[in-house]
């Protein structure tokens, strides 16, 4: 959603909802009323502590709580910072969204998503990136190829003399 959001995609496939741990009984009891949860569906990429699909009305939404992605022998977990948060208003109700330079490096991290890391990184050449942002990532325990990636795109963004 954020992706269509931003103008980067035709449609969203899916909602992913971030959530803190303590938040994960009260979303279920919601999301649970409005639709219909999902069998689990276990990816070996990931250790989510806490991950649940539902369908809404035709929608497939993703709720991820403790969101860890397993690569390059690495677990890395995604920690959302409110601080970074945009928002829009969307009938009457605030949205906030996290940072599309998050979810360049989460795409990174996790497998088959190279289109979509293009995709983010063309945005980010035409329009700008937050570059404390992405330099944050950078101080994490992150694979090799990924570190270099954010690397080459601060460079790209900032080349200095």
């Amino acid at each position: 959603m954020l992706l269509y959001y931003k103008g980067l995609v035709a449609r969203a496939n899916d909602i992913d909802i971030v959530i803190a741990l303590e938040h994960v009984e009260r979303a279920e009891t919601v999301l649970e009323m409005l639709g219909v949860k999902q069998p689990p569906n276990l990816n070996r990429d990931y250790a989510t502590r806490y991950f649940a699909e539902f369908v809404i009305e035709g929608i497939d939404v993703d709720v991820m709580a403790g969101f860890r992605i397993v690569a390059g022998g690495t677990t890395t977990e995604y920690v959302p910072d409110q601080k970074t948060f945009e928002t829009f208003v969307l009938q009457d109700t605030t949205i906030h969204l996290c940072p599309l330079e998050d979810w360049y490096v989460l795409y990174l991290l996790m497998p088959h998503r190279e289109g979509r890391v293009a995709t983010i990184k063309e945005y980010f050449l035409e329009n700008g990136a937050n570059l404390t942002y992405l330099k944050a990532w950078v101080d994490r325990c992150l694979p090799k190829a990924v570190s270099d990636q954010i690397h080459e795109l601060l460079f790209e963004l900032n080349p200095r003399p």
